[in-house]
């Protein structure tokens, strides 16, 4: 998964899903994660292609739910009516509704995550989450297994596969309201160009 092209791809979504409004707060990851250091960069890759996209605020969640919902909740003043809240994973961005529930007057933000997580899904499904970005462990293995496979069998295999990037949201959420266990892998002909 090229986590850069996640970041960027989410946060062009949610940018082009303003509507006129312009002010985001975004939630990073853990600063000794693999992924972190490349969503950040996306989201500011993004970001210079929106120079009328303000970040108002940037916190750490930590990958974590708990973390990101006290963290929001600790600058809550700060960002009271801000337009859309942009998550480096699902697990915040599901944090950030907890803090959003837990105090009204902090508005309706836009929140958007990456990783397609189920409950994720729920909240794009139930209106509370506008989209997500694929990052989907289930799919990697399966074309991990198939190139292994194939490479026993003496095939070629590209030296690097990577996956397109999807973006979950209301118009195609019923296709991703499944388990994991019940997703989909995909063709290899779709992957391995």
């Amino acid at each position: 998964s090229d986590d850069r092209a996640l970041a960027i791809n989410i946060a062009r979504y949610l940018f082009s899903n303003l509507s006129g409004r312009r002010e985001i707060a975004i939630v990073e990851g853990a600063a000794a994660s693999a992924t972190s250091r490349e969503r950040h960069d996306g989201f500011h890759d993004a970001l210079a292609a929106f120079p009328d996209i303000g970040v108002r605020l940037s916190l750490h969640g930590d990958y974590q739910r708990d973390v990101a919902r006290r963290e929001f909740l600790k600058v809550a003043e700060r960002l009271k009516d801000v337009d859309a809240v942009l998550c480096a994973n699902d697990y915040m961005a599901l944090g950030v509704l907890d803090a959003l529930a837990a105090e009204k007057s902090l508005g309706t933000p836009l929140v958007t995550g990456v990783n397609a997580i189920p409950e994720a899904i729920d909240a794009i499904e139930a209106g509370q989450m506008l989209a997500t970005a694929d990052f989907d462990p289930m799919a990697m293995c399966c074309v991990a297994t198939e190139a292994a496979v194939r490479h026993l069998r003496g095939e070629m295999i590209p030296r690097e596969i990577i996956l397109p990037v999807q973006i979950i949201d209301a118009g195609n959420v019923s296709k991703w309201n499944v388990p994991f266990e019940k997703r989909l892998c995909p063709s290899w002909q779709d992957v391995a160009r």
